[in-house]
């Protein structure tokens, strides 16, 4: 008898584990024609836009985002790059996003070469583990526009079928 009540509470237990990697999360599509993009975010889009110095002149980042909780973001970012940029070839500009998510203090976790809509954008997957969180990210070469679609978390949150969803509804509009 206290064989079957131990397994029936590690049971219970498991079963509080897994829903608790995937909390349920309402999410509501944002498009943008400025952003050209649309995606499903879980609440309202906060966007800032900061300029940035680049070897080809200033560059406006926009940055949009929502804020789950205290440990959860998620965001979409994107930025114009100058043509000559954007006629190089995407392995080396997707390995610098890398590094630069990475940073001094990460570790690669994963990383997988993708493509994004019929359009076939090439793109890249990568999880991140940084001392107090995780940064999973899709970066997208879209002609000269580069987004990051991101979520920072917990691992086991980051990792989640809630996160895929997030990425999967990603789509670069016209």
């Amino acid at each position: 008898m206290r064989a079957r009540t131990f397994a029936l509470v590690g049971l219970v237990a498991g079963l509080g584990v897994a829903a608790a990697a995937d909390p349920v999360v309402d999410y509501t599509l944002y498009a943008t024609a400025d952003g050209r993009y649309k995606v499903l975010f879980p609440g309202p889009v906060k966007t800032e836009t900061s300029q940035i110095k680049t070897p080809t002149g200033d560059r406006t980042l926009t940055f949009e985002s929502v804020k789950l909780s205290e440990r959860v973001t998620f965001m979409v970012t994107y930025i114009d790059v100058a043509d000559d940029v954007a006629k190089g070839p995407p392995g080396p500009r997707l390995d610098k996003v890398r590094d630069g998510n990475k940073g001094a203090d990460g570790k690669l976790i994963s990383e997988a070469d993708a493509t994004v809509g019929p359009e076939k954008y090439p793109a890249r997957d990568i999880v991140v583990g940084k001392p107090t969180t995780f940064l999973r990210n899709r970066v997208v070469l879209a002609g000269n526009r580069l987004y990051q679609v991101m979520v920072q978390g917990p691992q086991e949150f980051v990792g989640s079928k809630v996160v895929d969803r997030y990425f999967d509804s990603f789509e670069v509009t016209k």
